[in-house]
């Protein structure tokens, strides 16, 4: 009885190994293999790129995927042949691994962009918008918080809410800031927030402004005080307001940079006091200001005067780059184009400088010329190295800066008017 069980199994044992064998083979002998492997993981570098295309008088924005670091730092880039053109002036900006792009005036759409499974730049989505978006802040990897700009008409802040994984709107949060009603006349038109900045920290979201008066005319009603209206997040309820008479209100249009969290959750705000920045008065010295981590209130005990300090002057954009530091355009000279904006257009008014928060410090940048630039998105760092796109009147080059040395090297020249963000992604 042993012998037959035994005779059975070893034919049962004989019998599966036939069945695999078979199901491992084609109907011609061939090995049959996983038809869909796991694609590889894949990085890249993506840049946004205003162009002023042949026979056309207005610029318009591309998406740009390059192959790597060292596009960034040699050679020439250039939309000729690639990338992706879209419509008008638009403004860029990154959370996690998407790209976000948004019309201005020309296009009341916001498109995600991803690399899909193959390293392929695609769009993800895109979704529509009442009124041009004008401040993004990405508070994690997963959100991307837009604001509507206002130029006229009293209302609340519509602030999106987006999705970064699926690049989709998940919903809107209307809610005022600080609206002066005004008594609807001529004279006393009331003013509105210009939302320049915004940071989350502890369940709470800090969101500096500045005025306009509210008849569309662009004049800044209040320029003695700088402003962060505190909501707590995701609720959206506004706490309070916090106000500071030691500078002018805080960041300057077209940027999203206005305040920055440090790696110890310090918060800290730039003014710039400028007229030439979009101002159209300035009694206040341009500066930063500190909110403490844990804390609520600016800082009593800090307040960096940026005007007088050594190699300073009046700020027109500053982005946190690391270790205490952050880089700075300095205008060189407020009345170049005082009262017409003329910080945004012209070519020869900045220079570049790194800004110690901590021991407040100015120290010119070795290395890149007297420049301009209208736009910059928060700027991109990799191995504490700073990128950015700077233009003269003459050309645009991406300067890849070290701010422990103060130093910049000349990377690829851009064959166009600028870059308007440098971003990388993952699929």
């Amino acid at each position: 009885m042993k012998t037959i069980k035994w005779i059975q199994s070893a034919m049962l044992v004989v019998a599966i190994a036939m069945i695999a064998t078979s199901c491992s083979s084609d109907d011609n002998g061939g090995t049959i293999t996983d038809p869909d492997p796991d694609p590889v993981a894949v990085s890249k570098y993506v840049v946004g790129f205003e162009a002023f295309p042949v026979g056309d008088e207005s610029p318009v924005d591309y998406i740009l995927e390059l192959p790597s670091l060292e596009s960034l730092t040699t050679g020439e880039i250039s939309v000729e042949g690639q990338g992706i053109p879209l419509r008008g002036w638009r403004f860029f900006h990154g959370a996690g691994n998407t790209v976000f792009t948004a019309g201005y005036s020309d296009d009341d759409k916001c498109i995600a962009y991803q690399l899909d499974e193959n390293g392929d730049l695609v769009e993800k989505a895109n979704f529509a918008f009442q009124s041009t978006l004008d401040n993004y802040a990405a508070i994690d990897d997963n959100t991307l918080i837009a604001v509507e700009l206002t130029y006229g008409g009293l209302s609340d802040k519509r602030f999106h809410i987006v999705n970064a994984e699926t690049g989709l709107l998940e919903e809107i949060k209307e809610h005022p800031i600080d609206i002066d009603m005004g008594d609807g006349t001529a004279t006393n038109p009331g003013s509105i927030p210009w939302v320049t900045g915004m940071v989350l920290r502890d369940g709470k979201l800090f969101v500096s402004y500045h005025k306009w008066l509210a008849d569309g005319s662009f004049i800044t009603p209040d320029v003695d005080r700088a402003y962060v209206a505190v909501y707590s997040y995701p609720a959206f309820e506004l706490e309070k307001i916090i106000e500071d008479d030691r500078t002018s209100p805080i960041g300057v249009n077209g940027h999203s940079t206005g305040i920055e969290q440090t790696e110890n959750g310090d918060i800290y705000s730039f003014s710039t006091s400028a007229l030439s920045a979009g101002f159209t008065a300035a009694s206040k010295p341009s500066g930063i200001l500190r909110i403490k981590n844990g804390e609520t209130e600016f800082d009593s005990d800090y307040f960096f005067n940026v005007e007088e300090a050594l190699n300073g002057g009046k700020i027109f954009w500053m982005d946190y780059v690391g270790n205490g530091k952050a880089i700075a355009r300095i205008i060189l000279d407020d009345t170049n184009g005082a009262g017409e904006w003329g910080a945004f257009f012209k070519k020869d008014v900045f220079k570049m400088v790194v800004i110690d928060l901590v021991n407040q410090t100015v120290t010119d940048v070795a290395g890149v010329p007297t420049h301009g630039h209208r736009y910059t998105s928060p700027m991109f760092v990799e191995d504490g190295k700073a990128y950015i796109s700077s233009s003269t009147d003459t050309e645009t080059y991406v300067y890849i800066v070290d701010p422990e040395t103060a130093t910049a090297t000349q990377g690829a020249k851009v064959l166009g008017l600028g870059l308007k963000g440098i971003f990388k992604i993952s699929n």
